[in-house]
């Protein structure tokens, strides 16, 4: 055998060599790209990332875990230090064709306590199929969880729940591309967040109005188009039990009102359901879409 062939120094190298071009293969068989709905989330709210894989191994690659491991894992950090995860996840196997992608929207706060404010770094990881450890990383992306301003509060009572207090916000953020709203619930005896809901971009020129029904769940009224309010109720559980959509009527802005049985129903508007008038657009056809019989 030659003697330069067998040194440890040589053999060294040539694992080396071996594992820089391994490792380029393999990048170069699955690509991982993670994606966040948006730069800026509110304290409490739902964190939510897209992952996208591409397979390029030239065969079909059946993505799943097992009983220690799971196919997908993420990497978070905030100001320089590792955040743990609170939670495991196991992920449903995925099956990607030869030369397709997949995405999947992954629930970041499912698996993480992101309940401090601050910078985040994250990335997503892709672990292959088979006895090997190797896998594949995406690339980083940055996010930033903070506060807004409360513009309504409201404390109360749970019916068949003595001494429990619920705690009602509607809070405004404006760190992203225009005013955002969400409707809050907490737990005022632990200090417990229950649910922070996006309720959506509002117009910020009219403050949102907001009451509680007779069973004190949340209503909430708020203008999201120069012609357009929506009205969101909310339980105390943080469920969203009803979504409706109103128009200004002959008498103004619409208003929230409250009856005597305890009821609460938006007054002095045009209901409005988006869903019938994209319905009624589909049927006025334009004038070229006429068949050709009519110019004979």
């Amino acid at each position: 055998m030659n003697h330069y062939t067998s040194s440890p120094r040589l053999r060294l190298l040539l694992a080396a060599v071996f594992c820089l071009l391994a490792c380029s293969q393999a990048h170069a068989q699955v690509a991982v790209r993670l994606q966040m709905n948006k730069s800026n989330y509110l304290l409490n709210e739902p964190v939510t990332a897209t992952i996208t894989i591409t397979n390029h191994a030239g065969r079909q690659l059946v993505l799943a875990g097992n009983a220690n491991q799971s196919w997908l894992s993420f990497q978070m950090t905030s100001g320089g230090r590792v955040v743990p995860p609170a939670r495991r996840m196991a992920y449903k196997p995925a099956v990607i064709p030869a030369g397709q992608s997949i995405s999947r929207v992954v629930s970041l706060t499912t698996s993480y306590a992101l309940g401090n404010m601050g910078n985040y770094t994250c990335s997503a990881s892709v672990r292959m199929p088979g006895p090997a450890i190797n896998g594949f990383t995406s690339n980083r992306v940055h996010f930033t969880v903070t506060g807004g301003r409360t513009a309504w509060l409201q404390r109360a009572g749970i019916p068949g729940a003595p001494g429990e207090i619920r705690e009602y916000k509607l809070i405004t953020f404006s760190a992203n591309r225009g005013m955002e709203l969400y409707a809050d619930v907490a737990s005022k005896n632990t200090g417990r967040n229950i649910a922070t809901i996006p309720l959506g971009k509002i117009l910020s020129f009219r403050n949102p109005t907001a009451t509680l029904d007779g069973k004190n769940n949340m209503h909430a009224l708020y203008q999201v188009k120069p012609d357009l309010f929506t009205h969101t109720a909310v339980s105390p559980s943080g469920q969203v039990l009803a979504t409706s959509y109103h128009k200004r009527g002959a008498s103004g802005d619409p208003r929230l009102m409250t009856f005597a049985n305890g009821e609460v129903r938006v007054a002095g508007s045009i209901p409005y359901q988006p869903e019938v008038e994209a319905a009624q657009k589909r049927k006025i056809h334009n004038i070229s879409e006429r068949p050709p019989f009519i110019y004979r």
